[in-house]
């Protein structure tokens, strides 16, 4: 099956209508997770000769209790590009910024996916709140950056959405607009509440906190963001966030750069 939003002539023009012309698909390779995943980009014009930029993720090797998940909470199985996908679409009715959705595809069993795809245009924003984080000086401009991110994790968690990828890497930043304006990209696990419980909040905090090392941003503006988010000091709040770093700073190794040593607002020398 393969569902296509936008852009059907462009797609069936590059040969990315169909599951089989995608699974043989070569191109400018961005990443390939060990064979189960890959990424790639694709730049291309339409026929208005406007510059396209999509980027097109496969999942060759889905994990079986992915699919047995989706069976139980869906009633059939969903891959997750499908995941992906209504994940993204929930976010957009929230009124959050997500990459254009262009079309996903699956190939499912009854118990689980065997293959999946989906193609989204490029995110709007010039980089990502990692990348910008790592190279901004103007005080002023990090502030009202900040303060805005803030205000919109605050909406999607009032909306009843939390995710646990909500990483420095998944947001990219617009820093130049009167208020700075973001949008979220791989937002594959979105959990969706009638209110986000403190635990989720916190949860989420602290994956943004610990993809904001320690070298890149000051204790001063991280606790002006979390006043910005909760309208205010929330020492619940910020101790749930403490324990819940603590706890992944023991207990995940990708972690670790959180703690690299560095001058503020200068990456570490090479070892």
């Amino acid at each position: 099956m393969v569902v296509i939003a936008k852009h059907a002539p462009l797609l069936e023009k590059l040969g990315l209508s169909r599951l089989e012309q995608v699974k043989a698909f070569q191109g400018d390779l961005v990443k390939d997770h060990r064979g189960r995943r890959d990424i790639f980009r694709i730049r291309t014009t339409d026929p208005d000769g406007d510059e396209r930029v999509w980027f097109l993720k496969r999942n060759w090797k889905p994990y079986r209790k992915d699919g047995l998940m989706s069976l139980l909470r869906h009633g059939r199985v969903w891959s997750q590009s499908r995941q992906e996908w209504e994940n993204s679409r929930t976010l957009e009715e929230a009124g959050l910024t997500v990459a254009g959705l262009v079309a996903y595809g699956e190939d499912c069993g009854p118990l689980w996916e065997h293959f999946s795809f989906l193609i989204t245009e490029a995110a709007s924003g010039a980089q990502t709140v990692e990348e910008f984080i790592a190279v901004c000086r103007d005080r002023a401009l990090r502030l009202r950056v900040f303060d805005a991110l803030a205000r919109t994790i605050c909406k999607m968690h009032d909306a009843g959405l939390a995710s646990p990828d909500l990483f420095t890497r998944h947001l990219f930043v617009n820093p130049d607009r009167a208020v700075p304006e973001f949008c979220l990209i791989d937002m594959a696990r979105l959990d969706r509440c009638r209110r986000v419980p403190p635990t989720l909040r916190a949860r989420d905090l602290a994956a943004l906190n610990l993809t904001a090392p320690l070298r890149f941003v000051s204790g001063r503006e991280r606790l002006r963001f979390l006043r910005a988010y909760a309208g205010g000091v929330d020492r619940r709040l910020f101790a749930r966030i403490r324990d819940r770093v603590a706890y992944l700073l023991q207990k995940r190794r990708k972690y670790q750069d959180f703690l690299k040593p560095g001058t503020l607002g200068h990456p570490a020398p090479n070892p």
